[in-house]
C-alpha cells in the first residue's frame, strides 16, 4: 500500500480513494483550535487508544487540518488498512476528530519458533514496541517488516547471529499463518515411512505421500501440512474424521543430504454420515440424482464419495444447460457422536440454450457435412461437453484427411442466454477441401 497524496479533498491510500469529509463549517481556515476528542469507526481488530497512539494527536494540542491529514498518513504507512477517512466538527471551541478504518481483509495469525526458549517472550516484545501489533498482521508490507526489525535487534541483543525471517506458510487446517523466527539451514525430505497406519495399506500410503513430500524442505508446519493435504484423505475416505499424524522421527538418510521421516498414524474411530440437508426444492431431477448420488445417512462418511458426488451433480447440470452450476457442501461434525453432517448447497444459476454453430477453416464442400452431422438443436440446452465430444468423433472418424488441428469456443449472450459455437479446423490438405 502507497503513501497517502491528498489532492482536490481526497485521500488516496494504495490506489484507494477515500473521501475526507469535512465537516466543520468555518473551521476550514489556518486558526488552531484545540483537539477535545478523537474517534474510531470500522476497527474490529485494532483497539482505539492504540490506533491514537499511532497518530500522534493529543487531547487539548491546537490542530489544524494539516494536523488531521499527517494523522491519517501515520496510519497508512502501518499498511493494515484498506483505506482510511475523516471528518471533524465543532466541539466545546475545539474540534472532534472521527477516523474512519476499514482493515485489511485478510491478516493471518502470528507463530513464533525456533528462538529457544527465551527469557523474553516474542509476542510480548512485539507488543511493548509496535502500538498496533496484536498477533495478526498483513503477508507482507511495513507491518511485517517492522515486526522482523523489532525481533532482529532484540535477537542480536541475546547473541543471536541468524537473520530473524517471517514466512507465511499453510496450516493443516487449509489456511495460513505467519511463522518468524531465526533462519536456520533446512534440509530436504527424502523418504517418508508410517507407522500403525491401520486399515490403510502401508505401501498405498507410502506410494501416495512420498510423491508429494519428498524432496519438500522439512519443517514440522511443512510436514503437518503435506500430510493433511495427502495422507489423510485416505483416511477420511474411510470414515476416519480424527485420524492423527505424528509423533514423527526425524533422521539423517545415509545415502542422501536429505531426512528420512517416520511417521506415527493414530486412525482412530469411524464416522458415519448422520444428516444431509439437501436443499428444498431440489433443484436437480430426482431419478438424475439418484444415478450419481454416493452418499446417504447412515453410511462409512466417505468424504470423497461427498466431493465425487457434488461434481458429478454439477457436470450434469452444466450438459442441462446450467452452464454455471455448481454443487458443494459443509460438513458439521459430532465428535461425542461420530457422525459427520453435511449442509448440502446446489446452484444451477441460468440455463443457457444453443443459438448458432460457426464453423471455420472448411470449404463451402466440406461445412455442409459438418453441419449435417452436428447434433445440437436450436434452442435446445446447451451441453458443456458436446463441441468437445463432437470433434473428437470427427478425429476418430478420420472425416478429413490432414486434418491437423481442432479447436472450439463460444460466445455466450449473458442477457438472452443464448450461446454461440465456433468450430475450428486447421492443416486440411488442399484435395480435402
Amino acid at each position: 500500500m502507497g503513501r497517502m497524496h491528498l489532492s482536490s479533498g481526497s485521500v488516496r491510500l494504495g490506489g484507494l480513494a477515500a473521501l475526507c469529509l469535512l465537516t466543520a463549517a468555518g473551521l476550514v481556515g489556518q486558526t488552531a483550535f484545540p483537539l477535545r476528542a478523537v474517534e474510531f469507526e470500522g476497527n474490529a481488530n485494532f483497539p482505539s487508544e492504540d490506533l491514537a497512539a499511532v497518530t500522534g494527536l493529543e487531547i487539548g494540542q491546537p490542530v489544524r487540518k494539516p494536523d488531521f491529514d499527517r494523522a491519517l498518513r501515520k496510519l497508512n504507512e502501518t499498511g493494515l488498512f484498506e483505506s482510511l477517512r475523516y471528518r471533524y466538527e465543532p466541539l466545546g471551541g475545539g474540534y472532534r476528530l472521527t477516523i474512519t478504518v476499514q482493515e485489511l481483509a485478510e491478516l493471518y495469525g502470528v507463530r513464533f519458533q525456533g528462538f529457544d526458549d527465551p527469557a523474553e517472550d516474542p509476542a510480548e516484545l512485539l507488543r511493548e514496541r509496535l502500538p498496533l501489533y496484536v498477533g495478526l498482521v498483513p503477508a507482507g508490507g511495513p507491518m511485517v517488516r517492522m515486526m522482523v526489525n523489532a525481533l532482529q535487534a532484540w535477537w542480536e541483543g541475546q547473541g543471536g547471529e541468524a537473520e530473524i525471517v517471517a514466512d507465511l506458510v499453510p496450516t493443516t487446517g487449509g489456511g495460513f499463518e505467519m511463522l518468524v523466527g531465526p533462519e536456520r539451514e533446512t534440509s530436504n525430505i527424502a523418504f517418508t515411512t508410517f507407522r500403525n497406519s491401520g486399515d490403510v495399506d502401508p505401501l498405498e500410503l507410502q506410494r501416495t505421500f512420498n510423491q508429494a513430500a519428498v524432496g519438500e524442505p522439512y519443517s514440522e508446519p511443512r510436514l503437518l501440512e503435506l500430510l493433511y493435504h495427502n495422507a489423510r484423505p485416505l483416511y477420511t475416505e474411510r470414515g476416519y474424521m480424527n485420524v492423527e499424524f505424528c509423533p514423527c522421527d526425524v533422521s539423517p538418510d545415509p545415502d542422501t543430504a536429505g531426512l528420512l521421516v517416520e511417521v506415527e498414524v493414530q486412525q482412530g474411530e469411524v464416522y458415519l454420515f448422520g444428516d444431509l440437508a439437501w436443499p428444498e426444492p431440489l433443484p436437480i431431477d430426482p431419478e438424475s440424482l439418484a444415478r450419481v448420488n454416493q452418499i446417504g445417512s447412515g453410511q462409512v462418511a466417505n468424504i470423497r464419495a461427498a466431493y465425487d458426488t457434488m461434481a458429478a451433480i454439477g457436470e450434469g447440470m452444466k450438459r442441462q444447460g446450467y452452464m454455471k452450476a455448481h454443487a458443494r457442501f459443509d460438513e458439521r461434525t459430532d465428535h461425542d457422536e461420530r457422525l459427520v453432517h453435511l449442509d448440502i448447497e446446489i446452484s444451477p444459476g441460468q440455463q443457457y440454450l444453443f443459438s448458432r454453430l460457426i464453423v471455420k477453416g472448411l470449404d463451402i464442400l466440406s461445412e455442409p457435412a459438418v453441419r449435417k452431422r452436428w447434433g445440437m438443436q436450436r434452442d435446445q440446452p446447451f451441453d458443456v461437453r458436446y463441441p468437445a465430444y463432437f470433434l473428437d468423433r470427427v478425429k476418430a472418424d478420420a472425416m478429413f484427411e490432414g486434418l491437423k488441428r481442432t479447436s472450439w469456443s463460444v460466445d455466450i449472450d449473458e442477457a438472452a442466454g443464448r450461446v454461440d459455437v465456433t468450430l475450428v479446423f486447421s492443416g486440411l490438405a488442399e484435395e480435402s477441401r
